[in-house]
């Protein structure tokens, strides 16, 4: 067999390079018409038309320019080329926008910056670009860009992109694309746009392009990864390849064998593997195959993805941070082996996540000596696929097990065999993942005992299964879907209900005209349930569907989609933030998504977005709930509960008022502008003899609850307050009247030009909270006179603390993310250093610590760093959401370890054999410092414990 460092020739072209419009209007158009517009009127389905395409084209080309597809086809893959140009749909606009010379954030630009809200069907953004760029300048007719023209302004453009940087200020320097940019049609335009963003050209078809030029195309680069060694070896149709010839190669990258995630019982994902499978320990790395040649004077190191990571891990067994440890039997000469690249901590014996693996190896790298460094890379091996000339994926993989184990000596720490062992059964499962648990893993991997190697597969001979962890938000809400975003992926917006409880006994002509739970009459007498106000966005989903699903979501709710730009949505029904999508639909024509979330987001910048004023972060959906009516998705009232269970409770009373939702109460007319709309005795008199109008609702930065108008109305009328509904009416002191306001509506900006004083919501609610009416201070300040402003500003110091004012938690909290107002004084005096503090830090933790006799001290100052930041110690292992193993005798903290891992197990035993375990995570001491210094709860995993 020829070396794979063999320089293999190109097929021959024996006519010039084509014209690149002549690709884009033969193969790329007529591919994107058929994607569009169907086969209307020509009586031939959509995949008969796409093949007639392709074939057509493939064809031509072999009769009028030759063998070699190559220069056409890395065109038409264009994420199957290598070359990488740095550049992102961000930098593209803006480097489009500054050609046509218009000025930075300009409408187009900004009008460009939301495409995906703007796409339809089949278009994208390179259709919008070369739109916004025909209304600036005609069609080029200067010289024509042949097809391997564009290929070498790709290689400039890739090289240059490298050099220079990435970013959209050397993009427009570039001089490729520049030529590119003034010489070609519309229709080039469009298509070297998708190209240069590594977009799906023919969307979808590739496969019929490699199987209408050979019919092993599409399985030989599945075994090689690499067009120009496809197209090299490929071009003649009537020659087909050998059975050798598609397996695997040594030299060349494959896609190897992926496990399978399925959400089964235990006893059904036995029977999948029919009983009989090795159960591996599944590790927190980067998938690499080891090409190994000659024996060992050259060595690939290549990722999932084919790209080559040698230089990372050494060309040969004199060099490299793994290749030196690499210690095969004298008798291979060449072999493959396929495993997973781990960072491994040398100092605690442990293995670090996924995302330190290359930077371990480039700092390996660096100090030329793998024991230098505290962390390094470890290889971990757990197949063989070739060895001495001969493919191994054919053999069952016990065999190539054994193998393996015979080729190969481990080096400690640095090349390790991946540990496993034979099962049978659910039980044996269950125990395998307690062992997983107690060593710290990612969670196992079960392999059937006589698989096959499937090259490029992800099948159910290989399952991976999890332990889930407890998390900050971790459980599942069950969402309606209410507006839709097309683009490469559709994007559904998702929303929550408001409902009110319905009383037993009143008939529906008793109950006031609201949208009724779809339900019988009978169901309704006899199972009271809860009544549908509306629905309010609360995120945006697009990850986790799968295509089918998509395609499922698509046809229950075909029909019933509407245009936002052509009818705006009924608020009295569905409401939405700032963020408003292309499409909605009627709750009850939509249908129910699980999704999961690790947590909520409460920023600044998505408090607006949806009417919630808070979203999910990092959500994906995890199915389609065909049984749930979309009456029983998640509330509002649950989202609240949720969020009150898990905030401090100190912080709890202080915004007991903020996050509880009234019932809803019976309004009284309004006769006059005096008149009170809630008719309650005041539970106290703070606001006596003050009269209010309240102009819009308040939003809490630190909750993220909306507070309406009529519940700031209950808070000032309960406390003494008269409400007026007209200010320009003069029937009051003007001293009296507090005018309340959080927006500049066209009512606040008319008021403030009238020259009222408008304060803050957060006064009102100071003043219940402290019980008194408190003096008005910058804080307060919503859209105020200079004379108030200066005023308010006399009582308070340089940091905003007041002088006469109590002092809350969240106020305290407010002073210290005051940066600005810090900045001079430190400058002033570089003495002074005011720490933040975020007192909520571990709000969400019950915190387990083993106790010892050895170091009490270091454990009570743990303790109080952990209650300081608002988390709670428990006693009771059972009870935690997490475990910290303090760092004192070695001999203990095994032994504490080894308690710990006992008393998980048991629990483990007690859960069902049909649902994963959920479990905390135990983490060192330094967790807690680094949570505090980086003023957020870092990554657990990033901080195991040592077993030694």
């Amino acid at each position: 067999m020829a070396s794979a460092l063999q320089i293999i020739p190109e097929p021959h072209n024996f006519a010039p390079s084509p014209d690149f419009r002549w690709l884009c209007e033969e193969l790329f158009a007529k591919v994107e018409e058929v994607r569009i517009n169907g086969t209307a009127g020509t009586g031939k389905s959509v995949s008969f038309r796409y093949y007639e395409i392709i074939s057509n084209f493939t064809e031509l080309w072999r009769k009028t320019v030759g063998n070699n597809i190559y220069p056409a086809l890395i065109l038409a893959l264009p994420y199957r080329d290598r070359r990488i140009y740095n550049i992102k749909d961000y930098v593209l606009i803006r480097t489009v926008c500054s050609y046509l010379k218009l000025p930075k954030n300009s409408p187009t630009e900004q009008r460009l910056k939301d495409w995906k809200q703007r796409v339809g069907k089949g278009r994208g953004l390179s259709s919008l670009l070369v739109e916004e760029i025909s209304k600036r300048r005609t069609e080029s007719t200067r010289k024509l860009i042949t097809i391997d023209n564009i290929n070498d302004y790709l290689d400039e453009l890739s090289k240059e992109m490298n050099a220079s940087g990435r970013g959209f200020k050397n993009l427009v320097k570039a001089k490729p694309f520049l030529h590119c940019l003034e010489n070609m049609t519309f229709v080039e335009l469009k298509y070297f746009f998708d190209i240069v963003l590594k977009n799906r050209v023919i969307g979808g078809q590739e496969h019929k392009l490699l199987n209408c030029w050979h019919p092993d195309a599409q399985d030989y680069l599945s075994v090689v990864s690499d067009l120009r060694v496809v197209t090299s070896k490929l071009y003649d149709p009537g020659v087909r390849l050998k059975n050798d010839d598609l397996s695997i190669k040594v030299g060349f990258a494959f896609a190897p064998q992926l496990a399978k995630k399925v959400n089964l019982p235990y006893e059904k994902i036995c029977h999948a593997l029919r009983n009989d499978f090795f159960v591996e320990e599944k590790m927190d790395g980067e998938r690499i195959q080891v090409h190994y040649m000659n024996y060992g004077k050259s060595i690939k190191f290549y990722s999932r993805r084919g790209i080559d990571c040698t230089y990372l891990y050494g060309v040969n067994l004199l060099s490299g941070t793994i290749s030196q440890y690499l210690k095969f039997s004298d008798s291979v000469k060449e072999c493959v082996l396929d495993g997973e690249m781990v960072t491994f901590d040398a100092m605690r014996k442990v293995i670090l996540p996924f995302g330190l693996v290359k930077g371990s190896a480039k700092e390996a790298l660096s100090f030329n000596d793998i024991n230098s460094n505290d962390f390094h890379p470890l290889y971990m091996v757990f197949d063989l696929l070739y060895l001495n000339g001969t493919s191994l994926t054919p053999l069952p993989l016990y065999q190539r097990k054994e193998y393996l184990s015979s080729i190969l000596t481990p080096s400690k720490s640095v090349v390790e065999i991946v540990r496993y062992s034979r099962c049978y059964n659910a039980e044996s499962v269950k125990k395998s993942l307690e062992v997983a648990i107690s060593l710290g893993s990612e969670g196992v991997v079960l392999k059937h005992y006589s698989s096959c190697y499937n090259v490029a597969s992800r099948n159910n001979s290989w399952i991976k299964v999890k332990p889930e962890y407890l998390e900050e938000f971790g459980e599942n809400l069950d969402l309606i879907i209410m507006g839709r975003d097309s683009g490469k992926k559709d994007s559904f917006m998702l929303g929550l209900l408001v409902v009110d409880e319905q009383e037993t006994g009143k008939t529906d002509q008793e109950r006031s005209p609201e949208i009724l739970n779809d339900s019988s009459t009978e169901q309704r007498a006899t199972n009271p349930k809860k009544r549908v106000k509306k629905v309010l966005s609360f995120c945006s989903i697009a990850n986790g569907i799968s295509q089918e699903e998509f395609k499922e979501i698509d046809r229950k709710t075909r029909g019933h989609w509407k245009k936002t730009s052509g009818l705006s949505p009924p608020p009295s029904i569905l409401e939405f933030g700032l963020k408003l999508p292309a499409e909605w639909i009627e709750p009850s024509e939509s249908i129910v998504l699980e999704i999961k979330s690790r947590s909520l987001d409460n920023n600044e910048t998505n408090m607006q977005k949806y009417a919630t004023n808070c979203t999910l972060y990092g959500g994906y959906c995890r199915r389609i709930r065909y049984d749930k009516d979309w009456t029983e998705c998640y509330t509002l009232d649950d989202l609240r509960e949720n969020r009150r269970t898990k905030s401090n409770p100190s912080h709890q009373i202080e915004n007991l008022q903020l996050q509880l939702v009234p019932k809803k109460r019976k309004r009284a007319l309004v006769s006059n502008p005096f008149h009170q709309s809630r008719e309650q005795k005041p539970i106290s008199g703070i606001f006596a003899g003050l009269f209010f109008y309240v102009l819009s609702d308040y939003i809490n930065s630190v909750t993220g609850v909306r507070i309406t108008r009529a519940e700031l109305d209950d808070d000032i009328v309960k406390h003494g307050g008269k409400l007026i509904h007209n200010v320009i009416l003069k029937r009051h002191f003007i001293g009296e009247v507090r005018l309340i306001g959080f927006k500049i509506t066209r009512e606040c900006r008319a008021l403030i030009d009238r020259g009222y004083d408008i304060l803050h919501p957060r006064w009102i609610m100071d003043c219940t909270a402290y019980k008194k009416l408190l003096p008005i201070e910058p804080s307060y300040c919503f859209s105020v006179s200079e004379k108030l402003r200066a005023v308010a500003r006399r009582r308070v110091d340089c940091f905003g603390d007041s002088f006469e004012n109590d002092i809350s938690e969240s106020k305290l909290s407010s002073l210290q993310k005051s940066q600005p107002n810090l900045l001079s004084t430190r400058q002033a005096d570089k003495s002074f250093e005011l720490q933040i503090i975020p007192l909520f830090l571990f709000s969400n933790r019950i915190v387990y610590i083993p106790r010892s006799k050895i170091g009490p001290k270091d454990e009570k100052l743990l303790e109080m760093k952990i209650r300081l930041f608002g988390g709670k110690i428990t006693d009771q292992q059972s009870l935690c959401n997490l475990i910290i193993i303090p760092h004192t005798d070695p001999i203990w903290r095994k032994d504490c370890l080894e308690k710990v891992h006992i008393q998980i197990k048991e629990q483990v035993k007690a859960s069902n054999l049909d649902t994963v375990p959920r479990i905390p995570r135990i983490v060192a001491p330094e967790w807690v410092d680094h949570s505090i210094s980086e003023n957020c709860q870092v990554p657990e995993e990033d901080f195991p414990v040592s077993h030694c």
